[in-house]
Order: structure tokens, then C-alpha cells, then sequence
């Protein structure tokens, strides 16, 4: 078994096993946190075979992991253990804050590591059921913001206190990208696959819910012939009444986890983590 950086190469086959085990991933995605973050994206190889990854971000004073995952042939065997160790020894600092969205059944291998659980996290789903509303092209010509980067800069810096925008831009810069703006939010949307379009990141001033409302009828109106994915931290009841109110189903749920000192995220602002 050899660990080592993962390459551009492997892009196909890292979609495979997140199919196989069951996560909704991008290869856009994937290759942006290659590109921007190489030294934390790691793969596992067995006789020259990817069996296994796990890959990071990191911004001014956090990273946040993505992606770990291990085919179903090769877990229980170390692999994943050989991954994470491998990944905290290259961050910058050993205190360095990470934080990550944990499938339930893995919470105790993260806190072996270090991690600390903090709250839970919603995968919510519409299937194309939802409520009546009016939408016109008054309202989408609102939404559609010419401040849409001094926007993000402000709120997502009040959210996360720290400068994240090369990524986030990035990650904005999709084929598939809807993005709306308001004075006091913003709101992404992308096609992952066929079938789902992924809601985030989505983040709105608290106090603000009626921004918030009319981008969610913006991405209903533009995305409703897909099913509409979106992961919402569920502490924060404003934004879970929001997407039950519009009939959106909780379907899956994640533990989001953190290793390590740093600022508080303001969770009230966030109505969808990225992707």
C-alpha cells in the first residue's frame, strides 16, 4: 500500500468509489481543491490502484476536509487511519482549526484523531413538490446582484472570520452556476450529476429570512426539474423552517466536527454549506 499526492489522473476513479460508498461528489470539485490545495490531497494505492483518498482545503486560518473515503474492498484494513495521519502531519500548524461533515458511524474514528463533534448537519432534498408562490422577472432581475464579490467578501468573512474568496470564487465559476445576490445574502447553485443540483454555498445575515426567502424561490423556479440537494446545519431553526416550509425532505444526516483551536463560525448565517 503507498500513500501518496493524488494527480488529475485520478479524477474518474475518485468519482467511482464516492458512488460506491455512497457520496455525492463533483469532478470540478475535486480538481479545484487539487489545484488550489495540493499538499493536503491524498490518495491511497494498492498494486497501483486507487482504493482510496482524502483531500483538504485550506484557507487563512482553517482547512476544511472533504472526501475521505475508502472502497469497500480495502476498509477495516488501516487504510483510512494511514490517510488521516498522513493528512494532519502535513498541515501547517498542529493546532491548525479543520473541520469536517462526518457520516454518524465514523464519529468515533474522528474523535480518535482529535476531532470533537459540534452539531449536526441536514442533507435536505426537494423532489420537485413544492409550494405555490409567485416569481416574476422583477424578482429575478432583484436577485441578480452586479455586487455579487463585494457581497460574498463581507458576509462570508462575518461567517467563517477569515478570508476564504480565491476558493470560493472558484468553486462559483461552474458551466452549471446560478448565483443570486442581495444586500444581506448570497446564494450558489450548481449541477453535480444528472439527476441533483447542489444548493451552496448559501449564506444570509441573520435577521434577514426575507432575503432568504426570495432566493429560495429563485432556485426552486430556475431548478425545479432537479432534485434540489442542500446541506443545513440543523441547530439554526429559521433555516430548517425555511426548507420544510417549501417541502424539502431531510434525507441524510452528517456530523460536523472540528480538530483543533479557532473562532466560532456564526451558523445562523449559513442556509447551505458548500459542496
Amino acid at each position: 500500500m503507498f500513500i501518496g499526492w493524488l494527480k488529475f489522473a485520478d479524477v474518474s476513479q475518485l468519482v467511482a468509489i464516492a458512488e460506491e460508498v455512497g457520496w455525492l461528489v463533483d469532478g470540478y470539485h475535486i480538481k479545484l481543491m487539487m489545484m488550489h490545495s495540493p499538499h493536503l490531497c491524498y490518495g491511497a494505492y494498492d498494486e497501483g490502484q486507487l482504493v482510496g483518498a482524502v483531500m483538504a482545503i485550506e484557507f487563512e486560518h482553517s482547512s476544511m476536509m472533504k472526501y475521505f473515503m475508502v472502497k469497500k474492498s480495502h476498509q477495516k484494513q488501516g487504510v483510512g487511519t494511514r490517510l488521516i495521519e498522513t493528512l494532519l502531519s502535513a498541515f501547517s500548524s498542529e493546532n491548525r482549526q479543520v473541520y469536517l461533515h462526518a457520516n454518524p458511524d465514523l464519529v468515533p474514528f474522528f474523535e480518535r484523531h482529535g476531532f470533537e463533534a459540534k452539531m449536526e448537519v441536514g442533507r435536505f432534498v426537494n423532489v420537485g413538490k413544492v409550494p405555490p408562490f409567485n416569481f416574476t422577472n422583477a424578482h429575478a432581475k432583484e436577485l441578480d446582484g452586479s455586487n455579487f464579490e463585494s457581497v460574498i467578501a463581507a458576509i462570508d468573512k462575518e461567517t467563517f472570520h477569515e478570508n476564504r474568496m480565491d476558493f470560493l470564487l472558484d468553486e462559483m465559476e461552474r458551466n452549471s452556476s446560478l448565483k443570486f445576490t442581495l444586500p444581506n445574502g448570497f446564494q450558489h447553485s450548481s449541477v453535480v450529476n444528472a439527476r441533483h443540483v447542489y444548493l451552496g454555498p448559501w449564506q444570509v445575515r441573520a435577521g434577514h429570512e426575507d432575503e432568504a426567502e426570495k432566493m429560495m424561490r429563485g432556485v426552486l423556479y430556475f431548478r425545479g426539474l432537479k432534485r434540489v440537494v442542500a446541506d443545513v446545519p440543523l441547530v439554526v431553526g429559521h433555516v430548517v423552517d425555511l426548507y420544510k416550509r417549501y417541502h424539502f425532505q431531510n434525507k441524510q444526516r452528517f456530523v460536523h466536527m472540528q480538530r483543533g483551536a479557532g473562532s466560532g463560525v456564526r451558523f445562523e448565517n449559513i442556509y447551505a454549506f458548500s459542496l
